[in-house]
């Protein structure tokens, strides 16, 4: 069985992790490697990534490069049983001419001994903060939510 974190390396891990989205921009993609460990699982709405450093960097530029604005603001964490918890908004818009869209999230962390992340699981969802954004998708998606 694994060693858990001492509190003391839980808190330093969420640290970083809420300075990792409070200053998401490309100057943080090459320090990846601080904040994963080796072998992490990362999954979210639109992804799913097994321990590869260059397709969790790569996903995070597209992210990045689509939106032409884009932040998370970290609005509280937790610490459980099962691993830490961070609950945050995520803001942004695709067009400099679109509306500033919310997307409220939680994402559930594992840590290693040493405080780096080996499961991101980023729970949000995707249909009101992505696809009910789009022109003919959009449409339809809401229309089905006003009828259930």
């Amino acid at each position: 069985m694994p060693t858990a974190p001492s509190a003391a390396t839980i808190e330093a891990s969420l640290a970083r992790f809420r300075q990792f989205y409070a200053e998401f921009g490309p100057s943080w993609l090459d320090r990846l490697p601080e904040l994963y460990a080796p072998g992490f699982a990362f999954q979210d709405a639109f992804h799913h990534i097994d321990g590869d450093f260059a397709a969790l960097r790569a996903y995070f530029q597209r992210v990045l490069t689509a939106l032409a604005e884009n932040r998370f603001v970290v609005e509280d964490s937790a610490v459980g049983a099962d691993g830490c918890y961070v609950r945050w908004r995520w803001e942004y818009r695709r067009r400099a001419r679109d509306p500033l869209r919310t997307a409220p999230g939680v994402t559930h962390l594992r840590l290693d001994a040493d405080g780096r992340i080996t499961t991101h699981r980023d729970l949000f969802d995707a249909a009101e903060a992505f696809y009910e954004t789009l022109p003919v998708i959009g449409t339809a998606l809401r229309a089905i939510k006003k009828r259930i």
